[in-house]
């Protein structure tokens, strides 16, 4: 894999120059004021900003003062005053939280304070960044920029603007130090003539080590300043190494003897210096005593003074003095030695702060171009849809910002981690070997705790216990690895290997997790498109091939329509197979299909025991790339380098499967995989189709037969009960013919017994007649065709209570009656069957009085319920299923005449309304017989 080609540096950004710039002008700003225009101006220019002001805290520690601003017009006030830190203004609070604040749009700035412009009588900005700043950890004030339009602060930006609020924290301290350090010296110059040349000595110091940047170069300035103030004095600047304080610098009077020592030198554990890392002060020794000090061959001295210099809380240098003339350090010597060493402090923050700057200047433009490299491979691979490629050209571009290192990706497959992509050499044979054959999956702590925490797991200096694999992983020094995601589901571990140590700062996890970030957005991107096309393929065949057996239903028929969809657009051979018992055995193959394989196939296997079975659990088509299994128990189809499966279940179980075999590629592409899914699910539809359409034929067919015998059943007992009624009609008007000549004949001669006698025979033939007449009604009932048109139940109930009024007059009958609704049916029909169970309720009610007679219905949604209560004789309602049959009667004649078929009727009429009857009751409680019919469009219409 070629690397990625190396470039000139970038030019430095509008930003950086800006910084630069303000850097050398603030190392040359020796007062408050200066400070101030020094910051304001590169700020205001910088970022296009309106004004600025700067705020310091007072002395007492307990107010914030304006100590100068920039860009306001003069005599317009702004919101931006003298006050109380404990004010709730937003130059205070940044104090308090200790970082900045944005108001990046108009009016956020007051929805943040509300009150602000009514206390300050001001008008606030369109947007203000407020920046605090400190000084070792004390609130030493506020830098505010404020702008004419709304303003998004970008991440360079804002690493400006803290950058910028940290130079003139250092600058307004070592302005207020040089005030402070003059004021000291003219105090003493009028006192003595060598502290005035002390204090020529140390303006010299500050003026020469004003643009140094050189460590030693800056010490060697010190220790000249000390020697004028102390003549006859030694001087020399010392810096920890290795437990040892050894001199880097010292003045040309140190004898030789004494330099080599101090070179080489001296222990931690020196009670000199012992004391100074300890209290972290400047400390001053009277009366010397080598012995006691444990510094051999400094016995010329009489006293002597350290002084730490403490650069970002560490203790990495000293600057020492030492005195031969006098054993005790006058006030003004402490004052001078402070002052230097404070002025040398200054000079050294300073100095680290350029190279901070410097630094992390480079660190940016390398992200920045790594960053740009990114996105430039990114859009160059758009139309990529490999994701392993995706992630090398990641791992590429992660590295190119790394020193030496490897880039590895992790995919957790049975039990192990396999490294499925590498970037650069490991430099150790055993580990590659190890990393190759797969790590440990729950041992390999490295990989597991991203993995199951989801969260990015950094080590500065990688611990060798971590993942199990010393000692073969002792150049290691620092390690970083990032779960990776695909569709939100973590899916891999990226691992990024340095063989040195190095302090991931939150610059570089950001940057590591940007990049993760962005390639999980390029791989979702090749992945939708991936599914795209295989959507468009899987459409374009399932369109083909569901237009070429939209209408087939015979099942070898549909599957070789389906084999033949494979063969032309796949190059693959295809067989459909079939259980038989417990074997599968192939129905339809491709023409080109294996000759010498078939003879086994039509044997049949025992497809559950092979080794493409345990992919078929699912109503999915299975893919096996690198077929290497003797596979059907056939080792014949070892010639496949490719198998693909797609099962068809019936009740859950695999009743045959279609299965495809490559003899070109050992691995499926997008294409294949997805027309034959698409082939595979559109002949599971068809094959489910054909099944419930050959069922739906047999039922239909059967449906068919049975009702031809019922309409011949039906014909015949028609006929049959039209013919008995008629033949039965004769016999009966005989014998009541000749019953009436026979009386006619005995008139006189006939007792009583006789005469009843008689008067039996003629009621039983009249209740023949009766019985025919009904049984003649039923025939024809059955046989009547219906006109179906809108029916009004109300205006039919009208003529019902009309037609049974003259019979009814001497009754005491209460009817309840409720808007009936305008159904869809035969008026004839409807009003016999409406007329039959109305009838019912007046001759069941003939012993109630009053008698109380209720029509009601009930829409159902689908259908219209009607019902027709009474509180007459009732009836027992464990032979409710009888009432609708012919000839069932549950009263004698004694309670209630009839014939037995009126329900019958009832029934017979409503089923051919496509509607169902029903009743209900209780022996001497009433009843309720009804019927239901389909609900049409009609409304309902409330009763006149």
């Amino acid at each position: 894999m070629s690397s990625l080609p190396v470039g000139p540096l970038a030019a430095p950004t509008p930003l950086t120059l800006q910084l630069i710039g303000a850097t050398q002008v603030l190392a040359a700003a020796q007062t408050q004021t200066d400070v101030v225009a020094a910051v304001l101006r590169p700020a205001l220019d910088a970022l296009d900003a309106l004004a600025g002001a700067v705020l310091l805290v007072d002395e007492e520690g307990q107010f914030l003062q304006m100590a100068g601003h920039l860009g306001y017009d003069p005599g317009v006030l702004t919101i931006w005053q003298d006050g109380s830190l404990d004010a709730q203004v937003p130059a205070a609070d940044v104090l308090q939280i200790r970082h900045a604040l944005y108001f990046e749009d108009a009016g956020k700035l007051v929805d943040a304070y509300p009150d602000l412009e009514e206390r300050t009588g001001a008008v606030a900005a369109v947007a203000t960044a407020v920046l605090p700043m400190f000084l070792d950890g004390r609130p030493l004030g506020s830098l505010v920029l404020d702008f004419r339009e709304p303003h998004t602060f970008s991440r360079e930006e804002k690493y400006f603007l803290r950058t910028l609020a940290a130079q003139c924290a250092i600058a307004l301290d070592r302005a207020s130090s040089l005030d402070l350090l003059s004021q000291r010296l003219d105090d003493h110059a009028r006192k003595d003539l060598d502290d005035a040349r002390a204090q020529q000595a140390l303006v010299a110091f500050t003026e020469s080590v004003g643009s140094e940047t050189d460590l030693l170069q800056l010490a060697e300035q010190a220790i000249q300043v000390l020697r004028v103030r102390f003549p006859g004095a030694s001087a020399a600047f010392y810096e920890l190494e290795d437990a040892l304080w050894k001199a880097r610098v010292w003045s040309d009077d140190v004898t030789p003897e004494f330099a080599v020592i101090i070179a080489a030198g001296l222990p931690v554990e020196t009670p000199v210096f012992a004391q100074v890392r300890q209290t972290r002060q400047p400390v001053f020794t009277n009366a010397w005593d080598p012995d006691r000090e444990g510094v051999a061959s400094s016995g010329e001295y009489a006293a002597a003074a350290l002084y730490p210099l403490l650069l970002n809380g560490k203790l990495d240098w000293l600057l020492t003095v030492g005195l031969r003339d006098t054993r005790t350090w006058s006030e003004a010597g402490r004052g001078l030695v402070q002052a230097v060493g404070q002025g040398l402090l200054q000079a050294l923050e300073r100095t680290e702060t350029a190279r901070q700057l410097t630094r992390q200047n480079a660190e940016l433009q390398a992200r920045t171009r790594a960053l740009e490299a990114f996105a430039e491979l990114t859009r160059d691979l758009a139309l990529t849809t490999d994701p392993l490629l995706l992630i090398r050209r990641a791992q590429e571009v992660v590295m190119s910002m790394l020193a030496d290192g490897s880039a590895l990706y992790y995919v957790p497959e049975q039990g192990r981690w396999q490294n499925h992509s590498q970037h650069g050499t490991l430099h150790s044979a055993e580990l590659q070997a190890a990393v190759d054959a797969g790590l440990p999956l729950n041992e390999t702590r490295n990989l597991l705790i991203p993995w199951t925490t989801g969260q990015a797991h950094f080590q500065d200096h990688y611990d060798q216990n971590t993942d199990q694999l010393a000692p073969n992983v002792g150049h290691v020094g620092a390690t970083a690895t990032l779960p990776l995601r695909m569709g939100g589901e973590i899916t891999g571990v990226l691992a990024f290997v340095l063989f040195h140590q190095r302090v991931w700062s939150n610059d570089d996890r950001a940057l590591l997790e940007a990049a993760v970030q962005s390639l999980e957005l390029a791989l979702d991107r090749a992945a939708k498109t991936r599914r795209l096309e295989e959507e468009r393929t899987a459409l374009g065949a399932f369109a083909r091939f569901t237009e070429a057996v939209g209408a087939e239903s015979d099942v070898q028929a549909l599957v070789q329509q389906a084999i033949t969809l494979l063969n032309e657009t796949c190059e693959v051979e295809a067989a459909y197979f079939e259980r038989d018992g417990n074997l599968f055995k192939i129905t339809v193959w491709s023409q080109a299909f294996d000759q010498a394989l078939l003879p086994l196939l039509l044997q049949g296997f025992p497809l559950q025991h092979s080794g493409i079975a345990k992919v078929l659990r699912r109503n999915t088509a299975a893919y096996i790339n690198h077929w290497r299994d003797t596979g059907l128990l056939i080792e014949e189809t070892g010639v496949y380098r490719a198998v693909a499966g797609y099962p068809y279940l019936l009740d859950g179980e695999l009743e045959s499967v279609l299965l495809i075999g490559s003899r070109t590629s050992a691995v499926w592409d997008e294409r294949t995989r997805g027309i034959f899914r698409a082939v595979g699910r559109s002949l599971d539809l068809a094959l489910d189709r054909a099944r419930q359409t050959q069922t739906i034929t047999a039922q239909r067919d059967a449906l068919d037969v049975r009702t031809q015998e019922l309409a011949t059943s039906t014909q015949d007992l028609e006929a049959f009960s039209y013919s008995v009624s008629h033949d039965l009609r004769t016999p009966v008007r005989h014998m009541l013919g000749f019953l009436k000549l026979a009386r006619g004949e005995l008139v006189g001669q006939l007792n009583e017994r006789s005469a009843r006698y008689l008067d039996v025979v003629r009621q039983s033939a009249e209740q023949m007649n009766t019985l025919i007449d009904a049984m003649l009604d039923l025939s024809n009932t059955a046989q009547q065709t219906l006109r179906p048109r809108a029916v009004d139940l109300n205006q039919m109930m009208v003529q019902i209570q009309a037609t049974l009024a003259p019979d009814l007059l001497s009754r005491n009958i209460r009817w309840e009656m409720t808007a009936l609704p305008i159904v869809e049916g035969d008026w004839d029909a409807l009003k016999q069957v409406l007329t039959q169970l109305t009838e019912n309720a007046v001759k069941f009610t003939q012993t109630r009085d009053p008698a109380v007679i209720r029509v009601w219905a009930e829409d159902q949604g689908e259908a219209w319920k009607v019902s027709v209560q009474d509180n007459g004789l009732g009836f027992d309602p464990q032979y409710q299923d009888r009432l609708f049959n012919l000839f069932q009667r549950l009263h004698t004649a004694q309670e209630a005449k009839g014939t037995g078929v009126g329900l019958a009727s009832v029934r017979r009429l409503i089923l051919k309304h496509g509607g169902q009857v029903f009743a209900e009751g209780q022996v001497d409680q009433g009843a309720t017989f009804g019927f239901t019919l389909p609900n049409g469009s009609q409304t309902t219409r409330q009763r006149p």
